[in-house]
């Protein structure tokens, strides 16, 4: 049985990691490609690839998605591996992971503000700060649980 615990927190962990790649390469080409937008530039060689890398990223991250979903459900099922791999340490990672996505959200917002209001930088896209500002904290969440669970 230890085998097969071992195997599902491997599954586990690869599956998390997998997600947080696609999710890292979407936060930046999201930004760049943001950049570009306010910039004026939404034409050319470079708009193309960066929205070719984004709808690739969304699959790579959905893709993952889904496989820790199942791995996830088939550990749920099996009360020896929910003992194992959902114990208190996993859910008290959980908890750390998102203390450390709600203070990076608000530690980005706060720099905004400040290059926004005190340094005042016109804001031509709040929705576009508003999604990064989302997409910061999850990120950061997913870069603190996947580190987490070493």
């Amino acid at each position: 049985m230890s085998n097969k615990i071992e195997t599902y927190g491997q599954k586990r962990k690869k599956f998390r990691g997998g997600y947080l790649l696609g999710d890292i390469v979407f936060l930046i080409v999201f930004i760049a490609r943001s950049a570009m937008e306010i910039a004026g530039k939404r034409a050319g060689t470079l708009w193309t690839v960066l929205n070719a890398v984004i709808v690739l990223s969304i699959l790579w991250m959905i893709y993952f998605t889904t496989r820790l979903v199942i791995v996830v459900r088939e550990i749920r099922k099996d009360p020896l591996l929910k003992e194992a791999l959902n114990n208190e340490l996993d859910r008290l990672n959980e908890l750390k992971s998102w203390r450390v996505g709600f203070f990076s959200l608000i530690f980005f917002n706060l720099i905004a503000l400040y290059v926004f209001h005190v340094m005042a930088v016109p804001l031509k896209e709040p929705v576009i700060l508003l999604i990064i500002s989302l997409l910061v904290g999850f990120g950061s969440f997913d870069i603190a649980r996947y580190v987490l669970d070493r």
